[in-house]
Order: structure tokens, then C-alpha cells, then sequence
């Protein structure tokens, strides 16, 4: 999978600009501000239809501006597909994503159409807060291998919603259950086992791929990373029968707290160091290099599951490590796309081809200037996007 082209207008602190990556390393660097965040920020955006250090649209659209594009032409299994996305933020914070000029009415028609695997320092938190951040991991790479995942997702988050609310309601002795909390559970049983049956597939194939990684990077035989699932229904046989027999048995307690207090999103991705939880036990070097093995075992993962390499997004995380293991990681994504920024750019000795941006932002507005051009990628063309639809 390899991004040809990436479209910028009115992003972040863009004007307009239009990027002809390498199919290998992209490298952009310059002070930090000045920009360099937003180029991975863009292809997240492209890949999730979100952002992946915001919540709203709204500062994503430069300042000044009534709307931001950023899209991407991808060439993946000898296909090329068009993503545009175009933000309106407003009182419906409205969201537009095209596909090959033709827009989307659900999220779930994107997924898969650019893989992408980003890494930031704040994803160190992977390791050091709670399970929620995990479980993020997790559907959002799941999700991009697996539309029916993401589907799942949507309908489980809806019926714990609806579940929740009534909850509360029956609490504060508002109203009265007629039954209602049963047509719940039973919408939220199958997508519940989907869930659970992805992600016990996935976690297996990752445990492998992460304690692999972890070898490979750190270069310490003798410290055993392992990533485990932890769930209720882990080993559950019968996890839609299992998980409406669970919420019955908790109904008392559920009505108590107004909480759903179990289902798949309670669930954990475990992570041990030689059997001793990490969170707990190691030390700062162990866990930025446990977070980037996670992070790599999912590029493999995402390959392994797709057939297809995504493309991998590495946002300052060279001045994190050693230069034992920054030489480490550059054999590690050898074979993929990859978009790094940093700050210097001697962070990074490559030997192979590359392309090499310096980013800087005079007056506020982002500029790239090439410093090292490498091998030409394969010309694509970016059509003007049609949005008549919006009138």
C-alpha cells in the first residue's frame, strides 16, 4: 500500500500543498511548530476519517478559513483509490469523505481503503494509563482489517448507550423496565461475540509478532515482552449466551451503580515483562520500547491480515531512543511507506533511498522545501474534488 499523493487545502496551518511521497522513507524535519505533525495528522484523517490527537474538527481547518481538505491517492494491490476528506466545522461540525469522487454515508465504507499505523510519544501511554487506551489500539487496527469489526463496534456502543441510560432512569425511579432492558442485552449479544472473537484472533497473532518485536528492537534476549487478552469471555465457548447470562447476574449491581459493568468493553490488553506487569515494573527505556514493538507488530499484523503493507506514521519518537535502537527500528520498516518527522535530521541514519522534506512555518503558514529528492514515485493524478452536493 503506498500513498502517490497527499492533498493539503486550509489544513492546520497549511495553505495549499500537494505532496509526491517516496515509496519508501519520507523524512521531515524543522522546528518543532513549524508543521510536521500535521502531514501524519492529514493521512489519519484519511485513513480513520479522524484525527489522532483531537476529538473535534475544528482546529484542523486553519485559522481564518471556513472548511480544510486533505486527501490521498492510494495505490494498493495494483489499484488506485481517491480519498478526500472535507471538514465544515459549525454548529453540525459537518464531515465530508469521498471515495474515488463519491461520497460515503458511513464510516465503515473507508476502512481498509489506507491502512495506516501512527506512533507518537503519547502513545506511551499504551503502557503507563488505563485500558481504555488499549482497547483503542486495538479497534482501530481491527477496524481496518475488518469492516464487520467496526460495524460490531457501532452496534455494541449504541445498545450499552441505550442499556446505560435506562439504567439511570430505572435508578432515579423514573420509569419502569417493561422488559426493555432484556431487548438490549439480546441487540447487543451478537455484535458482543464479534467483538470478542476479533479481538482473541488478533491478540493471538500479536503476542507472537510483539514479543518478536520487542527482541528485535531492544536487543535483550532475556526480557520476554508478552501481550495477553484479558476479558471476561476470553475462553467463553458461547460468548453471546455467556455475556447476556453475565448481564442478568449483574442487574442488580448495574442498576445500582446505573453502569453496565460487564461486556467486551471492560476488556484489557495484558502486557507482561518477564511475567511482571509493566505498568508496574519497568523501567522508562522498557516502556517506550515495549510501545513501539506494539506498534510494529501491528504494521505486520495489518500486513499479515490484508495482504498489504500499510503505511506507517512515526511522529518524533527517534529522540526517544538509542541510536542502537533508532538502527534497530530502520531495518524494522525497511519493507514499508514510511512518514517520520523530527526535529534534527541527522536523528536518523538511512542508507536507502529516501525523501526528505525541511518544514518550516514563517509568518504561520506551513512551507516544505526538499532537501534529498530520492528515486521519483510514480505519478498520479489528483482530480478537483466535486462538492456541488453541498449546495
Amino acid at each position: 500500500m503506498i500513498i502517490e499523493k497527499l492533498t493539503l487545502r486550509n489544513f492546520r496551518n497549511y495553505g495549499e500543498t500537494v505532496l509526491t511521497p517516496h515509496a519508501g522513507v519520507n523524512l521531515f524535519f524543522g522546528p518543532n511548530g513549524s508543521g510536521k505533525t500535521n502531514l501524519l495528522e492529514a493521512v489519519h484523517y484519511c485513513a480513520l476519517g479522524k484525527s489522532h490527537r483531537i476529538t473535534g474538527d475544528q482546529s484542523a481547518v486553519r485559522i481564518g478559513e471556513s472548511f480544510a481538505v486533505c486527501g490521498v491517492n492510494v495505490l494498493s494491490g495494483g489499484v488506485r483509490r481517491e480519498i478526500t476528506v472535507r471538514l465544515v466545522p459549525g454548529e453540525a461540525n459537518k464531515k465530508v469523505i469521498l471515495l474515488d469522487q463519491k461520497q460515503i454515508r458511513r464510516f465503515s465504507d473507508m476502512m481498509g481503503c489506507l491502512q495506516c499505523v501512527i506512533f507518537s510519544p503519547e502513545d506511551l501511554g499504551l503502557i503507563r494509563e488505563g485500558p481504555s487506551l488499549r482497547r483503542r489500539y486495538l479497534d482501530m487496527m481491527i477496524s481496518q482489517v475488518n469492516r464487520g469489526y467496526f460495524i460490531a463496534l457501532q452496534q455494541y456502543r449504541a445498545g450499552l448507550e441505550q442499556r446505560n441510560a435506562l439504567l439511570k432512569t430505572l435508578r432515579a425511579g423514573n420509569g419502569r423496565d417493561g422488559g426493555m432492558l432484556d431487548v438490549f442485552e439480546q441487540a447487543m449479544a451478537a455484535p458482543a461475540a464479534a467483538i470478542v472473537e476479533a479481538r482473541r484472533k488478533v491478540i493471538a497473532m500479536l503476542s507472537a509478532l510483539a514479543a518478536e518485536t520487542y527482541a528485535s528492537v531492544s536487543g535483550r534476549e532475556k526480557e520476554e515482552f508478552q501481550a495477553g487478552y484479558h476479558s471476561a469471555f476470553r475462553d467463553s465457548a458461547d460468548v453471546a449466551g455467556d455475556f447476556m447470562k453475565a448481564l442478568r447476574e449483574s442487574r442488580e449491581e448495574d442498576l445500582r451503580l446505573g453502569v453496565t459493568s460487564a461486556g467486551p468493553h471492560r476488556d484489557d490488553l495484558s502486557l507482561s515483562l518477564n511475567r511482571k506487569n509493566m505498568k508496574v515494573f519497568a523501567s522508562q527505556g522498557q516502556i517506550r520500547t515495549a510501545a513501539l514493538s506494539l506498534k510494529l507488530a501491528q504494521m505486520k499484523a495489518l500486513r499479515a491480515l490484508s495482504g498489504e503493507a500499510p503505511v506507517l506514521l512515526l511522529d518524533d519518537v527517534m529522540s526517544e531512543l538509542d541510536k542502537t535502537r533508532r538502527m534497530r527500528l530502520v531495518k524494522e520498516i525497511s519493507d514499508y511507506q514510511t512518514f517520520i518527522t523530527c526535529t534534527d535530521e541527522t536523528d536518523l541514519e538511512l542508507d536507502g533511498e529516501r525523501r526528505t522534506y525541511r518544514v518550516s512555518a514563517p509568518e504561520g503558514t506551513a512551507q516544505l522545501e526538499i532537501t534529498n529528492r530520492g528515486e521519483e514515485a510514480p505519478a498520479a493524478e489528483l482530480k478537483e474534488p466535486d462538492f456541488s452536493w453541498d449546495e
